[in-house]
């Protein structure tokens, strides 16, 4: 049924239910920073008309018979389906005994979103879940702690971004339960799973974000969560994923390949503390509302105020920016975004970098370029300013190689023509006392603008911040294609009279 490796695909399809189920089995190689691995690509055909995602288990091949688990795993999950039992990305399988027929160590499967190119001969309704077997007590880590903390460390052992989407018989486990649960932190407080939470580390702002249609789902949770409470969110789609285990010394995180410049990492927990005079962490001396950047996510101390303005936009599905006295993190922001896909590792020897444990401390400073320089090379800010001060400067906050995939250069400077257009024209013969705009853009594709706008040393008038954010968000976008562009325009105003 299975040819050898290099054999034509498809190489085979087994019918599991007549009409029903069946698994196409494939055979190629993945590109991993070790080279080409051979593997077996297990595609489920027959879950969707239950409602559920296809499936897809990829196992590396070692020489031993064909795996028989994948198809085993299809008939399991066909059934629950058809009763109802539905599973997404961030859920996880539990097995009542160890092992499967390639590794005994074998304890469950958590389930993932797949890369952006999944060499598949099945024609897929949408993409499918990545089943990934989990080994002893990774599975109990995914339960209590949450599935990206160990996706990530998965990412880092095999240097893949933003983790491997294939399972190799053999490999290490990365990391032991009980060693896990006597050094993190989390182990002191209830926390709460909710893959479809994104939560991003973004210079000096944290941000959380949730799609329209999960909204309600958190609204539950902040509504029933105790003043002590972690929330475990889903990956994220930025360049870059903090990782952390036990023993480590400092921040550490894993990088999408041309993501080194990138200023946005995600955080696989928010622990959140409410009440004025309470403790960030149990034991600890009380202190004031604060955010601070703790193994491989961030502990967030507010007061009840603070936390009933966040609560209320929540239950509102307004964005909100609750601004923190001092530290690192100067502001705690919701808002309510469309899903943003996982970042796609690219193909190469590199595909995932380990990042030294120090060097997210210092984050490598976002590409600037001049202000109508948006496919030269990477330029500092003050030559740029100075050729062309009108223009400003822009700083780009995805890599010039997602940016010249998305779009092309001459749309771009079309659409920060008309931006500074309307910032020019609002701004001409009104008393401020604003000396540069900083206005960031994030462009998904066919989406509209997101616009965020900050301002120093003083804010404009509030109603002109109004309009301005209005007129710039209804700017008709360039083309985007793939990926979401981000970019920050910094932009000097001019004082009238």
């Amino acid at each position: 049924m299975i040819g050898p490796v290099g054999s034509a695909l498809p190489v085979g399809r087994e019918v599991l239910i007549p009409g029903e189920l069946s698994v196409a089995i494939d055979e190629g190689g993945i590109r991993t920073a070790g080279g080409m691995l051979p593997a077996l690509l297990y595609t489920t055909d027959g879950l969707e008309r239950h409602g559920q995602r296809e499936m897809v288990f990829a196992v590396a091949r070692t020489g031993a018979p064909a795996p028989g688990f994948p198809l085993t795993m299809a008939r399991t999950v066909h059934r629950f389906a058809a009763e109802g039992r539905i599973v997404d990305a961030g859920d996880v399988s539990v097995f009542g005994r160890p092992g499967v027929d390639v590794d005994e160590r074998v304890t469950g499967f958590v389930y993932a979103d797949p890369p952006a190119a999944l060499p598949s001969t099945v024609d897929l309704p949408r993409p499918p879940l990545v089943a990934l077997p989990l080994l002893g007590g990774e599975t109990a880590v995914v339960q209590r702690f949450g599935h990206a903390r160990v996706l990530a460390l998965l990412g880092a052992q095999e240097r893949y971004y933003p983790h491997p989407w294939w399972f190799r018989p053999g490999r290490a486990p990365v990391l032991d339960d009980a060693e896990f649960r006597a050094a993190t932190m989390l182990s002191r407080a209830p926390a709460y799973s909710l893959p479809f939470l994104r939560v991003v580390h973004d210079g000096d702002r944290l941000e959380l974000s949730v799609s329209p249609e999960d909204l309600p789902s958190l609204q539950e949770a902040m509504r029933e969560a105790p003043e002590v409470c972690a929330y475990l969110p889903g990956l994220a789609g930025t360049p870059k994923t903090y990782v952390w285990a036990p023993g480590q010394s400092g921040p550490a995180a894993i990088v999408a390949p041309g993501g080194e410049r990138a200023t946005r990492l995600a955080c696989n927990f928010l622990l959140i503390v409410r009440g004025a005079g309470a403790a960030a962490v149990p034991g600890e001396d009380p202190q004031a509302p604060t955010a601070r950047q703790v193994e491989d996510g961030f502990a967030v101390l507010l007061t009840g105020a603070m936390h009933a303005r966040l609560l209320q936009a929540v239950e509102a599905g307004r964005p909100v920016e609750i601004g923190l006295p001092g530290g690192a993190v100067r502001a705690v922001a919701f808002r309510v975004a469309d899903r943003a896909p996982a970042a796609a590792p690219q193909p190469g020897p590199d595909a995932v970098n380990a990042l030294p444990p120090d060097l997210v401390n210092g984050v490598p400073a976002a590409t600037t370029m001049a202000g109508g320089d948006l496919h030269g090379t990477a330029r500092s800010a003050r030559p740029a300013a100075a050729q062309d001060p009108a223009r400003g400067r822009i700083v780009l906050l995805t890599s010039e190689e997602q940016l010249r995939q998305a779009t092309t250069p001459g749309e771009l400077s079309d659409f920060l023509d008309r931006a500074r257009r309307v910032v020019y024209q609002l701004f001409a013969g009104v008393r401020h006392h604003t000396e540069e705009l900083m206005i960031e853009f994030r462009l998904p594709p066919n989406r509209p603008v997101a616009v965020r706008i900050m301002a120093r040393p003083i804010a404009p008038p509030r109603e002109l911040l109004v309009v301005l954010e209005r007129q710039l968000q209804a700017l008709p976008p360039p083309t985007i294609r793939y990926t979401e562009v981000a970019f920050q325009l910094h932009l000097p105003v001019e004082r009238a009279g």
